[in-house]
């Protein structure tokens, strides 16, 4: 699923200053003969701006280039946006990577008008704007991701760039996508990963239509300049710094300020636009129809619903052309049944749709896969969803189900599903954001590694038995369907051979499936040639056991001294257990550690009584995030989690 607007964060930053009087005045096309490729001077509703041009002395060391003026000029009524972009490179580095300029463009309903492209050397101005080497480029960027959406770019390499040049072009895009219909969202940037001396957006907007401006993470108003048909706002920004960035941000923590625009007052006015595009008008098909009786045969609802599940997930590929209205408009269920492929909106209106014909409610739901529950502070906007799952309800329950994931397992009520936080339920009753309730699903994962230990020199094995269950299931199930035998067997054994040199595979992967009860259990077996190793430093030898999956989650951020919250992986449960039979019995001992966090719970036994040694580590995440006052003590503890790894024994001469 894709927007046509711009949703947050998706900005390809460019720069430039205008003088109109130098244009050419004659409209060329493209050498390479795509029509909806133009060269001519912007309208006259733009108006031009300018930018200074003395080379800095003050920017930090490394930067590659600067930004001088990023313009965006609006012209609601007309459909069209101009961009104007100017940036300075200060080093051969930028020179490398800012000498290539590339538009993305979708012809199938807009237009690109190339105005011009220059650099500036010296006070002097030099076109680089050789209408003969415009290259039109379809590079389908989303195809590894199955999704054609038909999107061009238009390439100039420029030619003799130095440092210290300021590179300057400007391009309009003409035409919006009809799916849209006269809506209209877009974003107003207020700061960059680079410093910019001047960021300026230029709204024009018809007089009597609202225009709605809600702020995100800054404070900035607009001026408003009434004319006689439109009113004009401006958005102003200059000598902004750059965005400080943070590692390790939840998915709805969005740390660039920026200003939202919509036309859509209420998500009431979204949810009937949404009603318009999921409405399917034609009879279902044939064969559609026929299938849809046979599950009428199938008399439990909830296996009912899980046969029509399993068959979209598993028997509708995923792959989503999403080229003009398609980008948003899902295809005719019954299209979708018969070519047995489709997109997220394809997947979710097919199989709402046949559950709908075994009289089970059942209704789309648009979600933000990316930002989750960070689009309940939005202002309305169809713009606001990259993704569309569904929604059941039957026997007084409802379900929330994700007919794009495969290889998923379990009852209803227990399955996975990301925690989105909030969706549109394209219902008539819809009046806003409906919260989704956290996933049932119970995800754990539990390892359990048998060590059978030689003598000193003597060979050891290793047996790993691994039980994952609900979405851990999922992804486990995925991984061995989707994976040669043969590369999983190579990755695991170099997993463990970071803790165990030598180690080698001495029997393939045993794995048992049960997808009903969504669990599977996967056993490997290993021999390692010498578990002792001696030190250098005192001559003994050691035999040593490290929890390097456990490890991982104990990892602290890089970023300790933070703004923004710190993200965690949530929900996470992992079970490692470790059984060690050794040659000789072993002092006894016991140890025991539980340390408790907010965001985090973690647990550590050790036993050793006469030659068995049972350790056992257990961690589960409890929030998806610390906030920036609580992450000192949450590092501190994770260091005391992380001192309470491994164990080492140390063979004493007298066993020999």
């Amino acid at each position: 699923m894709a927007s046509d607007s711009h949703p947050a964060r998706i900005f390809v930053w460019i720069c430039g200053v205008v003088c109109a009087s130098t244009l050419a005045t004659s409209v060329q096309t493209v050498a390479a003969g795509a029509s909806v490729v133009r060269f001519a001077p912007p309208e006259g509703w733009v108006r031009p701006q300018f930018f200074g041009r003395q080379f800095p002395t003050n920017l930090e060391a490394g930067t590659d280039e600067r930004v001088l003026l990023l313009d965006r000029q609006i012209n609601a009524v007309e459909n069209e946006t101009f961009v104007h972009s100017v940036r300075q490179i200060l080093t051969i580095d930028g020179v490398q990577n800012g000498s290539t300029l590339t538009i993305d463009f979708n012809p199938t309903c807009k237009t690109l008008i190339w105005h011009w492209a220059r650099i500036w050397r010296n006070g002097r101005y030099f076109d680089r704007l050789d209408t003969n080497q415009v290259r039109i480029v379809q590079q389908e960027q989303g195809l590894d991701q199955f999704i054609l959406d038909g999107e061009q770019s238009a390439v100039l390499v420029l030619n003799d760039v130095r440092v210290g040049d300021i590179i300057d072009y400007a391009y309009s895009i003409q035409g919006a996508n009809p799916v849209f219909g006269a809506h209209f969202s877009a974003d107003v940037p207020v700061q960059m990963e680079e410093p910019a001396e001047r960021l300026l957006t230029r709204v024009l907007w018809p007089t009597g239509r609202p225009l709605f401006a809600k702020t995100h993470g800054c404070s900035i108003e607009p001026f408003a300049i009434p004319r006689q048909k439109t009113i004009e706002y401006v958005w102003d920004v200059k000598d902004a710094p750059g965005l400080t960035s943070e590692d390790s941000l939840p998915a709805w923590c969005d740390p660039e300020p920026w200003v939202q625009l919509s036309d859509f007052r209420t998500w009431t006015k979204v949810n009937q636009w949404a009603l318009a595009l999921f409405r399917v008008a034609s009879p279902l098909s044939p064969e559609l129809s026929g299938k849809i009786t046979e599950w009428k045969r199938i008399r439990d609802r909830q296996q009912q619903i899980l046969a029509v599940l399993r068959f979209v997930q598993d028997n509708v590929r995923y792959f989503g052309i999403e080229i003009g209205a398609s980008a948003e408009k899902p295809a005719n269920p019954s299209t979708v049944f018969a070519r047995r492929y489709g997109d997220c909106k394809d997947k979710s209106l097919l199989f709402v749709t046949i559950l709908r014909a075994l009289g089970i409610g059942a209704y789309p739901v648009l979600v933000n896969a990316t930002l989750q529950k960070g689009i309940e502070d939005w202002q309305p906007s169809a713009g606001a969803f990259d993704h569309c799952i569904a929604v059941v309800q039957s026997d007084g329950q409802s379900y929330w189900l994700d007919p794009t994931i495969n290889y998923q397992g379990g009852p209803l009520a227990a399955h996975y599903l990301p925690d989105y936080g909030c969706g549109l339920v394209i219902s008539p009753a819809t009046t806003g954001l409906t919260v989704i309730p956290p996933s049932k699903d119970s995800a754990c994962t539990t390892t359990t590694e048998y060590f059978q230990i030689g003598r000193y020199r003597e060979p050891s094995s290793l047996k790993v038995v691994t039980v994952a269950e609900g979405g851990d299931a999922d992804r486990l199930r995925a991984l061995f369907a989707t994976t040669k035998r043969s590369d999983v067997e190579k990755n695991y054994t170099h997993f463990h051979s970071a803790a165990y040199p030598g180690i080698t595979m001495s029997a393939p992967i045993a794995v048992a499936d049960d997808r009903q009860d969504n669990r599977i259990q996967t056993t490997e077996f290993y021999s390692i040639g010498n578990m002792w190793t001696r030190s250098a430093s005192d001559g003994r030898y050691r035999c040593e056991f490290y929890p390097s999956g456990i490890a991982a989650l104990l990892e602290a951020p890089v970023d300790t001294d933070r703004k923004f919250p710190l993200g965690i992986r949530f929900p996470d449960h992992r079970i490692l257990r470790t059984e060690v039979t050794l040659a000789k019995a072993w002092p006894s001992s016991v140890e025991r550690k539980v340390i408790t966090n907010p965001a985090f719970t973690f647990r550590r036994s050790c036993r050793c009584e006469g030659n068995k040694l049972d350790m056992e580590y257990e961690y589960q995440s409890q929030a998806d995030s610390v906030a920036p006052a609580q992450v000192s003590q949450y590092i501190q503890q994770l260091d005391q989690c992380s001192q309470s790894l491994g164990y080492g024994l140390i063979w004493s001469s007298r066993w020999r």
